[in-house]
């Protein structure tokens, strides 16, 4: 009750502001801004059609996508809209940003929905956690797009004429990762079920007489929600060389549960194969009761983050490096995620052969304690089980991914063709595409592409791999 009370309240503050600089402007003061110099609105968006041919499925799906956003730029007051419309999004149609900032001699102050992006690597971060990330379509929209607004306050305070920032935030609600729902969507089957190793998620829509959408909901309105974000950054340039410290106090978004619960329960009360109604009813009593078992929740944390960013002989380097503190500091408890370290490491570089541009970046983490994780075993009809939810068969607690880019720019940038590696070390699984954009005239871009998913399957990428997909696009900007 009170997320929703704190977030109405931010909106409501945001109206009557508006409704205020408007009456002001109403009233003759000559301008919207009073002293400056006059304003006009600027409207902009996007719109692109696309198709996308499924290999595996032999389909074909249509999509559109697009934007608008409508500003009221200004040397004191800004206003700014932001609508985004994704069919067979989770959310189709939602607001990604609306606020208002004032910009003061020192200091600006931003009320309303926001997506500040925090770190210096290049669309890879793990200082970054104050907006969730939207996985309706997986990884196959850029970094930004895929970020979800979050109303806030924000206060930016600047030092030695403005190299130096000082970044509060507070957000009055917390937003988890915003998985895919729908695998008939027409954006493609992008289902992760975060029970896979218990039980298939079809198995379990037939089990239930659902759909795998509905079951999907139903496991996340089963976690208790979370308020409250605060974080602090401070970044600074000094001898060729931006850096700057962060503070993140929260959630993790990748809910935790009780292991040892949800399997006790699903052995007591099996979700199996109905042969009439009645079975179907207790299959759904069952999957409740294993639900509340598992009990579902986000664990809290506080992020300690380093960035730096500096031109190394000719590289751009960047490199990012958090520790997150959960509240399972000796790290032997099983139901909550043990503390780690993450980085981002890489840069990108011109080379000497047509306008190539070679971009590669490294990120990993480390979770702490694995032994104490190791030693959560319990004893059972089929032998010891290891009950702690982070429990990895293989032993390994260490994880590397490689992000490569490759893109090269013909004709003053009006072709551009572009090849994305995203692999990860330690499962082999890897994402792969080819894409060619071809500017057919000023904010008319064609695109097309192909991507290739590929691994075991329980991997990132592997779970995809009947996921592979041409696609051709417009892009219209206005």
């Amino acid at each position: 009750m009170l997320k929703n009370k704190t977030g109405v309240l931010i909106t409501a503050v945001l109206v009557l502001l508006l409704m205020a600089n408007s009456a002001a402007f109403a009233q003759g003061s000559g301008s919207f801004y009073g002293a400056e110099d006059e304003t006009e609105i600027e409207i902009s968006g996007e719109i692109s059609p696309e198709l996308r041919y499924f290999s595996a499925a032999d389909e074909l799906n249509e999509n559109l996508k697009g934007n608008l956003e409508i500003s009221y730029p200004g040397q004191k007051h800004e206003f700014n809209f932001l609508l985004d419309f994704q069919p067979g999004a989770v959310e189709e149609v939602e607001i990604d940003e609306l606020y208002y900032k004032y910009y003061g001699e020192k200091y600006n102050i931003l009320l309303g929905k926001n997506r500040p992006i925090w770190g210096k690597g290049d669309q890879l971060h793990v200082v970054d956690n104050l907006n969730a990330e939207d996985m309706s379509d997986f990884i196959n929209q850029d970094y930004k797009d895929r970020q979800i607004g979050e109303e806030m306050l924000k206060i930016d305070r600047y030092f030695r004429g403005g190299n130096a920032n000082l970044e509060f935030v507070y957000t009055p609600d917390f937003t988890p990762t915003r998985l895919a729902e729908d695998p008939e969507s027409r954006l493609g089957d992008w289902v992760i079920n975060p029970f896979a190793a218990q039980i298939s998620l079809k198995n379990l829509a037939a089990a239930t007489a659902q759909s795998e959408a509905e079951v999907i909901r139903q496991v996340k309105n089963s976690i208790a929600e979370e308020d409250n974000q605060f974080a602090l950054r401070f970044t600074d340039s000094r001898g060729g060389t931006d850096y700057g410290f962060s503070y993140y106090h929260g959630y993790l978004r990748e809910p935790s549960y009780d292991l040892k619960a949800l399997n006790t329960s699903l052995a007591n009360n099996p979700v199996e194969t109905p042969d009439n109604l009645a079975q179907i009813e207790e299959n759904k009593q069952n999957f409740n009761q294993a639900l509340n078992a598992a009990d579902l929740q986000y664990d809290e944390v506080d992020v300690f983050g380093l960035e730096l960013a500096r031109v190394i002989g000719n590289v751009n380097s960047r490199f990012e490096l958090a520790y997150y503190r959960t509240e399972d500091t000796a790290g032997d408890d099983p139901t909550v995620r043990n503390n780690k370290i993450a980085w981002v490491i890489g840069g990108d570089r011109d080379l000497p052969i047509s306008n190539l541009n070679l971009n590669l970046q490294f990120k990993g983490e480390k979770i702490l304690d694995e032994e104490e994780i190791e030693n959560n075993l319990i004893q059972t009809q089929t032998g010891m089980q290891n009950i702690d939810l982070e429990y990895n068969q293989d032993g390994d607690y260490t994880s590397n991914r490689a992000v490569l880019a490759l893109e090269d720019s013909y004709q003053n940038e009006k072709i551009i063709p572009q090849l994305s590696w995203v692999y990860n070390l330690n499962e082999n699984d890897y994402f792969l595409e080819a894409a060619l954009e071809y500017e057919l005239k000023q904010d008319l871009i064609l695109t097309a592409s192909h991507k290739i998913f590929s691994g075991d399957a329980g991997t990132t990428f592997g779970q995809f791999e009947d996921n592979d997909y041409s696609a051709i696009s417009l892009n219209y900007s206005f």
